[in-house]
C-alpha cells in the first residue's frame, strides 16, 4: 500500500494522493489518454486489478488474475503523446525488477474514447 504523501509510481513527481491515487480511488477519471497511462502504470504497480479492466477496452482486455501483477515496475517515461478527439496514441518507456536488474519496455499504444472515458485498446507498431 503506497502511502499518500509518497511520490506517485507514475513518475509525475507529485505525491501518490494529488496524482494517481484520484483515479484509482475512483474520485476521478482520467481526461486524457496520457494521464490515463500513468494512471495504468500506477495500477500495475500496485496491483490494482479493478482499475486495469476498467480502463482497458473490454474488446481487448485479457483474463487478468492478480497472479499478473507480480513484476515490480520502478518507473514510467512517457516518451511522447498525441491526443485526438476520439482515439490518442502514447509511446513510453517503463522499467521494472528481475533478479534485481533493472530492465525496461518501451510501447506505443493506442488508447480510444469508449462511453465517454479514455479506455486502453492495444500496442500498435510504430508511431503513427
Amino acid at each position: 500500500m503506497i502511502q499518500p504523501n509518497t511520490q506517485c509510481p507514475c513518475s509525475s513527481g507529485k505525491p501518490f494522493a494529488d496524482c494517481c491515487d484520484l483515479y484509482l480511488s475512483g474520485k476521478a477519471y482520467p481526461n486524457s489518454a496520457e494521464i490515463l497511462m500513468r494512471s495504468r502504470f500506477s495500477a500495475f504497480s500496485t496491483g490494482n486489478l479493478p482499475y486495469l479492466r476498467k480502463s482497458w477496452h473490454p474488446d481487448t482486455c485479457p483474463e487478468l488474475v492478480a497472479g499478473d501483477l507480480q513484476t515490480q515496475w520502478t518507473r514510467l517515461e512517457v516518451i511522447r503523446s498525441k491526443q485526438g478527439l476520439k482515439k490518442s496514441v502514447v509511446e513510453f518507456r517503463a522499467w521494472y525488477l528481475e533478479n534485481d536488474i533493472e530492465h525496461s519496455m518501451h510501447e506505443v499504444s493506442l488508447f480510444k474514447l469508449y462511453r465517454k472515458r479514455w479506455v486502453y485498446v492495444e500496442p500498435i507498431s510504430g508511431w503513427p
